[in-house]
């Protein structure tokens, strides 16, 4: 029987050893040749402008109905035995507008670009969840002085926020008590926001406290009434901005008076609350063009950001300026944003992406053709066509609605050189960021003899010390179960020794790998 025990320890030992060592490169390039997509799935419902203002953009692409479900399109890694894989929430463009009708060449979960990109990640050992968001809003209403248009548009934007962080706690929610079907670490969740997306990822990260809105030094979140200065967002009625709680019109004074001619009566629901109870915090962030609704919203140890943006772009200020939306009748100036040339000023001035300057020399080679001058900031210049997006186009066979319109790129092969930048500066970022084991030097397995490993006592109750030779510091340590699940991972030790807490784990026999500049060991420990 002892022989046979053994014998089952040393092949748990060989299984998880080969699941930790054999994909060496994970997250800093493509491991896995093959990528699972999904169909698209339901993860939450909210309720939609889309009946309301559908006949006005030609059509009612809402079908009538005040839920609109909320769906993701889903990509891993084949054959990928990793079950705390960082996780992408990825957001696409759009201009608040369905497809068809939005004046732009994409705008569905489904663009050419999205995919592109998901791919390439899931290949690297993410998961990338390319997820559906609420739109509708009136780009063309004219009240002689733009405030219904901004006034639409920010109750758009706000919309997409309150979705953005549904999204992200139905992933806490899936980890805590679903049994994590999509193998993802709650703790690593990037928000990357692409075009429309990139509002919504800065948002997301940035604005997170109502006063930030009704505070604010500006008055474009103000719209004016018979009872005074009353803001575009009313918590009352729209909801928190994380999106938890029931609310309904609870009086029709606060309301603009063209509001009521678009349907909306008191007790209509405005924001459906999903997966309450569960935190709305991520990681990182990312916007590819886009803009911040406003700077005030940036505070110090907030997210770190990784921004893409044409200097040049006509629609997205990368400065400070006024947002154009492409419509079906032209690009139509709604409100005052920031963009990632000023917005990365302030974050490095906050310090956001300090973590940016711990990338290792030598593993972050796309920053050399990177002309910003900021840590987080990868600034296009001079683009095909002087285009705002060169990352996006369009398959030439594509049908095009008569509102699209016909000048969409089909370059693909430009367009993925632009990608290939993205994916490259994202990298190393996200390594550090999202504190990935990305660069551990060399596979080798060590022994315990050759880094002088002791580990006291073993077994333990509330902690064990781990302690090596000088000259062979632990980089970094993983603890993981003897079904191969990872539970707990430290970075950036750099040290000889090391205090291992038992994080509540149940009594039993775990493996800490620990990690060497010059290989690997794996060490076999008990906690009682």
């Amino acid at each position: 029987m002892r022989i046979f025990t053994k014998l089952i320890l040393f092949i748990i030992l060989i299984t998880i050893s080969n699941m930790g060592f054999s994909q060496e490169g994970r997250y800093t390039k493509e491991v896995f040749s093959k990528v699972n997509v999904s169909s698209l799935s339901q993860l939450q419902s909210n309720f939609t402008v889309m009946p309301w203002v559908g006949g006005l953009l030609g059509g009612n692409p809402g079908g009538g109905s005040q839920r609109q479900p909320l769906r993701a399109q889903f990509y891993t890694p084949d054959g990928d035995t990793k079950t705390d894989r960082p996780l992408i929430i990825y957001l696409h463009t759009g201009n608040f507008i369905p497809f068809a009708f939005n004046g732009s060449c994409g705008g569905t979960v489904t663009d050419s670009s999205n995919v592109e990109i998901a791919t390439r990640l899931a290949k690297m050992g993410y998961v990338v969840a390319v997820v559906e968001y609420r739109q509708g809003w009136l780009p063309t209403i004219d009240d002689g002085n733009g405030l219904l248009k901004r006034y639409t548009l920010i109750q758009a934007a706000y919309r997409g926020v309150q979705d953005v962080n549904a999204y992200v706690r139905y992933f806490r929610k899936s980890v805590a008590v679903d049994s994590n079907p999509h193998g993802i670490n709650a703790e690593k969740i990037t928000v990357w926001g692409q075009g429309t997306g990139g509002y919504l990822s800065l948002a997301s990260a940035y604005l997170n406290q109502y006063s930030e809105i009704t505070n604010t030094p500006s008055e474009k979140w103000i719209f004016p009434s018979p009872l005074g200065k009353v803001p575009m967002i009313i918590e009352g009625q729209n909801g928190t901005i994380t999106g938890e709680g029931p609310t309904t019109f609870s009086s029709a004074a606060y309301l603009p008076s063209a509001i009521p001619q678009l349907g909306f009566k008191i007790g209509d629901t405005l924001c459906v609350e999903n997966y309450p109870g569960y935190s709305s915090e991520f990681a990182l962030t990312v916007n590819m063009g886009g803009a911040l609704g406003d700077t005030t919203w940036i505070s110090a140890g907030e997210t770190p950001l990784i921004s893409y943006h044409v200097t040049s772009d006509a629609f997205a200020p990368c400065k400070t300026g006024i947002l154009r939306v492409p419509t079906v009748r032209g690009p139509e100036p709604v409100v005052e944003v920031s963009g990632s040339c000023d917005v990365a000023t302030i974050l490095d001035k906050n310090g956001n992406n300090d973590i940016f300057k711990t990338i290792p020399n030598g593993k972050d080679p796309f920053n050399a053709t990177n002309v910003s001058g900021a840590s987080g900031f990868y600034q296009f210049n001079s683009t095909p066509n002087d285009s705002g997006s060169p990352w996006e186009w369009t398959y030439a066979s594509q049908p095009k609605p008569n509102q699209q319109p016909t000048d969409c790129n089909t370059d693909g092969t430009s367009a993925r050189k632009y990608i290939d930048t993205i994916v490259g500066y994202f990298i190393p970022r996200a390594c550090v960021a999202l504190g990935l084991d990305c660069w551990t030097s060399s596979t080798k397995d060590l022994s315990e003899n050759e880094v002088g490993l002791s580990a006291t006592p073993n077994p333990a109750s509330d902690a064990m010390y781990f302690q090596t030779k000088n000259e062979t510091p632990m980089v970094s340590m993983e603890v993981i179960d003897i079904t191969g699940r990872s539970l707990f991972t430290v970075k950036n030790i750099n040290a000889s020794q090391y205090e291992l807490k038992n994080q509540g784990w149940q009594q039993g026999m775990y493996f800490v790998k620990i990690s060497f500049n010059s290989g690997i060991l794996l060490k076999k420990v008990l906690f009682y």
